[in-house]
Parts: C-alpha cells; sequence; structure tokens
C-alpha cells in the first residue's frame, strides 16, 4: 500500500484523489496517486509550511522532473498537477497554476530486423517452457500464435488480448474488435495462412464452441484474457532465449510487443511504395486500418531507424512533415 500524504495539503490531496476516483480507470487512478505522492513529497522537502502554492513552488517542481523523465513523462505529470491546483483554488487556497505542458512526441520505436523476426518465431515455436506471472499452462500455445496475429495484422496487445471466440469470423478470415482505443471498433482482415493457423490454435485450444471464450484465456477458465503485463513478461523471456533481448534505456520503452505493430506500419509503408502507390495514398488507408482517429495518430510510425529501410527515410521525412502537424500532449 502506498505511504500516507505528510505535507501541509496532505487532506486536500486525499480529498482530491478520492473525487478523481469516481471518474477514473485503475491506470489513470495509480497514475494521479504516483504524480502527487512525488509533489507531495517535494513539498515536505522545501519546507512548505503555509497553505499557498506560488509560481517558485511549482516551477521547482517542474525543474526537478525535467531532470529525470521524459518531456511527455512531465508533460502528463504536470497536467495531474494542475487538477489538483485547481481543485485547491475551489477551495480559495492562494495557488499558480502552470499552462498546459506541451511537448513533441520524441518516441522512436525499436523495429526487430528480419533476422531478429525469424530468431524470435524460431525461439517461440521450439520453447519448452516458459514462466508466467500469473501461471498458465497455456502460454507456450499462446504466444506462437498471438505473436503471429500482432506481427501479421499489426494489432494492439490489448484488443488482440480482448479477443473472444465470436469477435473471429474464420469463413471470411476478419477480425471484429469491439474493445479498442477510444472505444473505435473496426474489422481487420487476416492472410489466408493466417486465418487457417488461427483456425487449427483455436481448435487444438478446444474453444470452438464456446462464443464467449477468450482467444487468449488467463488459464484454466476463460472467463479472463492473459493480462498485458503477463504477456510483456513472457515476451522479454521469448527475446532473452533468442539472445536479442537488448536492456532499455532509463525512461525509454525500448523492445515490447508494441514494436510489431511499429513494424507492420512501416514494412506496409515500404510494400506500398515498392508497389508504386505513394504515400499520400497510403497514410489514410493505414489509419483507418490501425484504428486512428485521425492521421496525425499514423505520425509516428513514419519514425523508424534509416538503417533499416534507408531507401524511404527521405521521402517519410519530408512527407510527415509537409502533412502532420506537432504532436502535442495536454490534459
Amino acid at each position: 500500500m502506498m505511504s500516507a500524504f505528510k505535507s501541509i495539503f496532505k487532506d486536500e490531496l486525499e480529498e482530491h484523489i478520492a473525487l478523481r476516483n469516481t471518474t477514473s480507470a485503475l491506470n489513470t487512478r495509480i497514475n494521479i496517486r504516483v504524480a502527487l505522492s512525488n509533489f507531495d513529497r517535494y513539498l515536505v522537502e522545501i519546507g512548505v509550511i503555509e497553505k499557498t502554492i506560488d509560481e517558485g513552488i511549482v516551477n521547482g517542481w517542474i525543474k526537478q522532473l525535467l531532470e529525470i523523465n521524459t518531456s511527455r513523462t512531465v508533460s502528463v505529470k504536470v497536467s495531474i498537477l494542475r487538477k489538483f491546483l485547481e481543485y485547491l483554488r475551489f477551495c480559495e487556497i492562494s495557488v499558480f497554476i502552470p499552462r498546459r505542458p506541451k511537448c513533441t512526441d520524441s518516441y522512436v520505436p525499436y523495429l526487430f530486423s528480419e533476422d531478429e523476426i525469424e530468431k524470435i518465431f524460431h525461439t517461440v515455436d521450439t520453447l519448452e517452457y516458459v514462466k508466467s506471472r500469473p501461471t498458465s499452462r497455456y502460454v507456450r500455445f499462446m504466444f506462437p500464435m498471438l505473436l503471429r496475429l500482432l506481427y501479421g495484422c499489426g494489432l494492439r496487445l490489448s484488443e488482440t488480448l480482448s479477443l473472444q471466440i465470436s469477435d473471429v469470423n474464420l469463413d471470411d478470415g476478419v477480425l471484429w474488435l469491439k474493445h479498442t482505443k477510444c472505444n473505435k471498433q473496426r474489422f481487420v482482415p487476416m492472410s489466408k495462412s493466417l486465418t487457417e493457423i488461427l483456425r487449427g490454435y483455436i481448435a487444438a485450444m478446444g474453444l470452438a464452441n464456446n462464443p464467449n471464450a477468450f482467444v487468449f484465456p488467463a488459464g484454466k477458465t476463460d472467463k479472463k484474457h492473459f493480462h498485458r503485463r503477463a504477456a510483456e513478461f513472457v515476451f522479454i523471456q521469448i527475446l532473452q532465449a533468442a539472445g536479442i533481448y537488448v536492456k532499455p534505456e532509463p525512461h525509454k520503452r525500448g523492445q515490447c510487443l508494441n514494436c510489431f505493430r511499429h513494424l507492420f506500419a512501416v514494412k506496409s509503408f515500404a510494400q506500398a511504395e515498392k508497389n508504386g502507390r505513394l504515400i499520400d495514398d497510403s497514410v489514410p488507408f493505414l489509419s483507418v486500418y490501425l484504428g486512428h482517429s485521425d492521421m496525425n495518430g499514423t505520425e509516428k510510425y513514419l519514425k523508424f531507424n534509416g538503417d533499416m529501410f534507408p531507401e524511404y527515410i527521405e521521402r517519410f521525412e519530408s512527407y510527415g512533415d509537409g502533412v502532420f502537424s506537432e504532436t502535442l500532449y495536454e490534459e
């Protein structure tokens, strides 16, 4: 359990968090408490004993954040603080509220090379034992299928794990994604070979006659799906077994299952260019396919290491500069 607040604003912090908890998802609630706990410790460290927060206090905290966090993380934390400061102002406490933070998205995904992809699938197909949290005897059967869906369809990890048997149309080779980011349902086609692999997997797992079962069950029960954190934990073991694991740099995402989605997007752009289709014509279709609200959401998929696709890097960058606006992170 997280420690209680200790600053002069401890009561207001708890009251504010209680209010936010009524309308926030679990991950958001955790982020709010972590950020405000950090601010609470800062207030104690600098010796704030009066119920007032001036510009110097706020800017001092932000300066500390910038020393150890990415600009995006700082943006999120300051946005959380803004909400708390607005609450204090509502309580008639004198506070300084900073501007909404803005930052460019500097994230560049790790893209697996063809050799690394080959090693990953060879490892996952031949691995006899892998740890999972929580323990599941189905992991070594599920993961070859999970990785193929991520690699072959460019799906988000969360929407893949949320798939139920009723969402799978094996006759037409189509997935119905219902639990997606921003609640944007969509249909995603599969190749014939991937459809047949999925058909065999569903039959082998004994899931075919249970439309409500999850394609990737958590364990003996099919009422819960495998958790994304558990999936990332297993994936790291696969990378280690394949001999290609790279420890992430501080505050960097590094290798993760979402990298398959980025690779899918980049290879789709590359294939379109190879077939003579202009990027201008490809981006709108891929944006819809990936489930983005607009083409700005697709912009980050044009970022990659030029060593992998040197013939496309210049064209992608020039296209991005002309079409996409600066990516902002605001509350």
